[in-house]
């Protein structure tokens, strides 16, 4: 068999492919969280509220009842942060404060109806911004995409 000065076997050539690195999964990773974080903030601007509103007041919905500590936690902030946003919500009436009924220092979280009607408009439109993002995909490729990636938080979590 004849060799070319590349190495490559004669009659090959045409089958060889550039091998183009291809960019890290953490980067990766990043980029779609920009390109959601972008689309977030543009469908949470239109409702008045901002994404880490929204995500708070998701992380809600799931779990009511929380301190500001706890929503802090779910929500990706800071604790200086969530006392904000927290204050924020209530003052426009989409959340409301009681105190524990054991430690009446922790104020527990819900949200109003006021709230629940919110996040129900934003979500429909999250919901079309998710089915974008998933185009292409079927049912079992977007969940176990979904799996995946929380199989990466748990890897990477603190508690591990």
């Amino acid at each position: 068999m004849e060799v070319m000065k590349s190495g490559v076997p004669r009659g090959e050539a045409d089958k060889v492919v550039a091998v183009i690195p291809s960019p890290r999964a953490i980067y990766v990773v990043k980029q779609l969280e920009l390109a959601v974080r972008s689309r977030l903030d543009t469908i949470c601007r239109e409702y008045g509220i901002t994404t880490t509103q929204y995500t708070a007041l998701s992380v809600l919905r799931v779990r009511p009842g929380m301190s500001s500590a706890q929503l802090a936690v779910r929500s990706f902030i800071k604790p200086q942060s969530a006392h904000q946003t927290v204050t924020e919500l209530e003052n426009m009436g989409y959340i409301k404060r009681k105190p524990d009924e054991l430690n009446r220092r922790i104020l527990r979280i819900n949200l109003t109806t006021t709230g629940r009607d919110l996040l129900a408009s934003c979500n429909g439109i999250v919901d079309e911004l998710e089915g974008q993002m998933f185009d292409g995909f079927s049912v079992g490729e977007s969940m176990k995409l979904q799996h995946e990636l929380n199989r990466c938080i748990r890897n990477l979590s603190p508690e591990r």
